[in-house]
């Protein structure tokens, strides 16, 4: 699931990932509202993924958008 800011309207990301090789997952895109303030030009992408009990998701944000979740930022 891919989300993008609204200045961002040129391409659909989940295009883009299947020309980079995801090609056996469904993907879809969506748009985030259009809150104030919100950071700009901002592509998030939430992914299901099995892991195994004893492996831990590494949550990787780039940029300003450690600010999306302060609860959880290096």
């Amino acid at each position: 699931m891919f989300t993008v800011t609204p200045d961002l309207n040129a391409a659909f990301p989940a295009k883009a990932a299947r020309e980079l090789g995801w090609t056996n997952v469904p993907l879809m895109c969506a748009q985030e509202i259009d809150v104030p303030g919100a950071i700009p030009f901002c592509i998030r992408v939430m992914l299901l993924v099995n892991l195994a009990q004893d492996q831990q998701a590494n949550h990787i944000y780039l940029g300003k958008t450690t600010v999306l979740r302060e609860d959880i930022k290096d």
